[in-house]
């Protein structure tokens, strides 16, 4: 891989046009449309590590299970007031006639650009957190039988061409007493794979998974900092975390540097490069650890929900890593 310093990238998901609502996770005419404007933007903007907006996703769980023909539960208080359908293990995955996941939709985005673009998979704990289990016995069967189809549709991936796999991992906050299972399973999904591999977090109690992150199998973590960024060094524990020990002694980092909230204004630009250099002083003490960071959004766009903004927001990340790049 041949990166400029500070690499760009996206987290996966940009907000949908209305034509595209009743998306089920395949790909059609209209995803394809969409797709195809989303990796020109990325092109135009100069983002260097493309994502493809996954405008088929219906849902980053329940697509896995229509995949492989689990039923779908009714829609389902989460917390608060969100809901969702979840999907039901009522079979042995492994017996499951499983369709293929995410392939052609990396094949198709892939095929719009000369760059890199991104296989997005979810993760093994993060599909077990959100959906129903009436079939395995313990939790760490019905992990690590996640982690043997996400192995497969990751193996798949690579052979058709993906050099970078992330596998969204936003649960694992969830359950921090699992953290053993949790390296056990991305272990597993990441065994014997020659991409480069990243995995996504972006709720939960970071601090109780710290030292899981440190230990876990992947090349690249991808965490949601914008937030903790504003506060400053010395009012965010979580920077000041990173200062004690930086994440990038072990890991290369991807570092959110953009707020997605439905309700964030466009950033200015000396906003986002004043939380790069807050970045940099806090997670890259030297040059050898200032080549692991890397620059994105908080998360996927789709919560953004207003196109326009969602691009405006992507438009001054760039110029900002751009100016950061040139004082360095």
């Amino acid at each position: 891989m041949t990166l400029q310093i500070l690499p760009t990238t996206g987290v996966g998901s940009f907000p949908k046009s209305e034509y595209l609502k009743n998306a089920k996770g395949t790909l059609d005419d209209t995803s394809k449309k969409a797709t195809t404007e989303f990796i020109k933007k990325q092109e135009a903007m100069g983002i260097d590590v493309l994502v493809d907006g996954e405008f088929y996703c219906g849902d980053m769980a329940t697509d896995y299970g229509r995949a492989l023909g689990l039923p779908i539960a009714d829609w389902t208080r989460s917390y608060g007031n969100r809901f969702w359908k979840k999907l039901i293990v009522d079979k042995n995955l492994a017996d499951a006639e499983k369709k293929p996941i995410r392939q052609a939709q990396f094949s198709y985005a892939q095929s719009q650009t000369q760059k890199p673009v991104k296989g997005m998979l979810t993760g093994p704990t993060t599909l077990a957190n959100w959906g129903f289990n009436n079939f395995y016995k313990t939790r760490e069967e019905l992990v690590m039988a996640w982690a043997d189809i996400i192995r497969q549709e990751a193996e798949e991936l690579e052979k058709k061409g993906a050099k970078y796999i992330q596998i969204d991992e936003p649960a694992i906050g969830e359950r921090p007493w699992e953290k053993e299972l949790f390296i056990q399973a991305l272990g597993q999904v990441t065994k014997n794979l020659q991409a480069y591999t990243i995995t996504h977090i972006c709720y939960g109690n970071f601090f109780s998974v710290y030292e899981t992150l440190k230990k876990s199998p992947i090349k690249q973590i991808d965490i949601e900092t914008a937030n903790e960024l504003d506060l400053g060094l010395k009012n965010s524990k979580l920077l000041q975390l990173f200062k004690q020990d930086p994440l990038t002694k072990y890991k290369d980092v991807a570092i959110g540097v953009i707020d997605v909230r439905p309700d964030s204004p466009v950033e200015n630009v000396e906003t986002v490069i004043n939380r790069i250099h807050t970045a940099l002083d806090v997670l890259a003490p030297t040059n050898g650890l200032l080549k692991r960071i890397w620059i994105k959004p908080d998360c996927g766009f789709r919560t953004t929900k207003n196109i326009d903004t969602a691009y405006a927001k992507m438009q001054v990340m760039v110029e900002a890593v751009d100016k950061v790049r040139k004082e360095l």
